[in-house]
């Protein structure tokens, strides 16, 4: 089930073009809080004034068009898949209708900023928009999860259905915090960015955690390093490939070990993994054939 959903998500996204601009007027903080409505939310007035303030920019190019429910499709279609799997037929339009409202209610929202000066861009700003996010806790559906993709029992997977299903209609929520790149140009009041990546992914992560657990799955026999999972598997493969093919170079290992255990002391689990979810595709770019 990860592999499907993580490619429809990332291409529902890629598919929803992204607006670079806003109005003199707009904060960090109230740019954020439109753009969370209007790509998380499928808030057609936010995509309004987004759009508005794209139309008075005239370095702009393209308005914003997001398909509807786009977000909510892509997360229902692996869901109905697996029904499907079991002898379930699904129901389309109460599938994307469920997700549409987790997401209506994730309410990611801007809790401040900082801002600075761009040390490689003369006259540019550059904002940290911090925002949390309210999303469903599925840490009680993580075993029959697990149960489900370890055996070849329908059954399994039924019972994972049945738990999932009813802990985005019902379950309780936790909060997810996150922040959000963005730049000012020089000599104008507007901030762009050009990926929302960091403000989506921490709510579609929460849904759809999948890949998560498969790999804090794998992460149960890896050395206790950060106390996170995924950058302690990140660590054990790295190091393990690093002796294989570059052990004259395993001090740069060490030096990511240092690195991410200070940053597991000042930052949170949800933020750790996410750190280690942007580091594990720049090491991958190291390895070889021999360490898979």
């Amino acid at each position: 089930m990860k592999t499907p959903l993580r490619t429809l998500l990332a291409s529902a996204l890629l598919c929803a073009p992204v607006l670079t601009t806003a109005a003199p007027a707009q904060t960090p903080e109230q740019l954020l809080d439109l753009y969370a409505r209007a790509l998380i939310e499928d808030d057609a007035a936010a995509a309004r004034t987004l759009n508005d303030a794209l139309r008075s920019d005239p370095d702009s190019e393209d308005a914003l068009t997001l398909p509807p429910g786009a977000v909510a499709k892509a997360l229902a279609e692996p869901l109905m898949a697996v029904q499907a799997s079991i002898g379930v037929t699904p129901d389309a339009a109460a599938t994307e209708e469920m997700f549409a409202k987790v997401l209506k209610a994730s309410a990611c929202r801007a809790t401040g900023s900082t801002i600075e000066d761009n040390e490689y861009v003369d006259g540019q700003k550059i904002a940290t928009v911090d925002f949390s996010c309210k999303v469903v806790d599925l840490d009680s559906v993580r075993p029959l999860f697990i149960a489900s993709i370890t055996s070849d029992d329908p059954a399994a997977r039924r019972r994972f259905i049945d738990a999932y299903t009813q802990a985005l209609k019902s379950g309780a929520r936790r909060t997810v915090k996150g922040s959000q790149k963005m730049y000012s140009r020089a000599g104008q009041a507007y901030w762009f960015t050009g990926s929302f990546d960091q403000l989506i992914s921490p709510v579609l992560d929460a849904l759809a955690p999948f890949e998560q657990w498969s790999e804090d799955a794998q992460a149960a026999s890896a050395p206790k390093v950060t106390g996170v999972p995924s950058c302690d598997l990140l660590l054990q493969q790295h190091r393990s490939c690093a002796v294989k093919i570059a052990p004259d170079r395993i001090f740069g290992v060490d030096v990511m070990e240092k690195e991410l255990k200070a940053k597991a002391q000042v930052l949170s689990a949800d933020e750790m993994t996410q750190e280690c979810k942007a580091l594990r595709p720049i090491a991958q770019m190291m390895w070889t054939d021999e360490c898979a």
